[in-house]
């Protein structure tokens, strides 16, 4: 189901523990701040999944029987030649993920937890500046995954081989 409903839902079952967990002597934002994280991974972990699945797929059988004709076991064929090989696939496609999952952090205003929207929202709420304060959140966003972008893409080139991908 959706992350937002995955973020509250986890959220909501602190009420469930009975906070038993006080002696942890964590806050409401710290807890906020797990259930978030823990959302996010496992939303963004099930599309890694299938990526490094498709990668693996991508390298094609030839290149597994070839490594094994050169005597590699199964073992050291997949560590040194597919995997290599398969991440090299891959990585376009955990870029992608890794911008949707800077932008899927937003969904942490939902339950309270002191992030780049919660701090823009509790500035507006003083100030009205609504306008100017969305113009800042906005070029902020933009600026984070322009950086993302650039450092995956300069990754992938660091690592393209000549022959191998378009």
């Amino acid at each position: 189901y959706p992350t937002k409903d995955r973020i509250l839902s986890l959220y909501a079952s602190i009420a469930l523990l009975g906070y038993q967990v006080a002696w942890l002597s964590l806050s409401l934002v710290a807890f906020g701040l797990i259930y978030v994280a823990s959302g996010a991974r496992t939303f963004a972990g099930a599309f890694n999944v299938e990526i490094f699945r498709s990668g693996i797929e991508a390298v094609p059988r030839s290149t597994t029987e070839a490594a094994e004709s050169l005597g590699y076991t199964r073992t050291k064929a997949y560590l040194y030649i597919i995997l290599p090989l398969a991440f090299r696939v891959c990585l376009p496609a955990l870029g992608n993920n890794l911008v949707n999952l800077v932008k899927t952090t937003t969904l942490a205003y939902a339950i309270g937890v002191p992030e780049l929207l919660y701090a823009a929202a509790q500035i507006w709420s003083e100030v009205l500046n609504v306008r100017e304060m969305m113009w800042v959140l906005l070029f902020t966003y933009i600026i984070i995954v322009a950086a993302l972008v650039f450092v995956m893409h300069r990754w992938e080139r660091a690592l393209r081989i000549p022959g191998y991908s378009a």
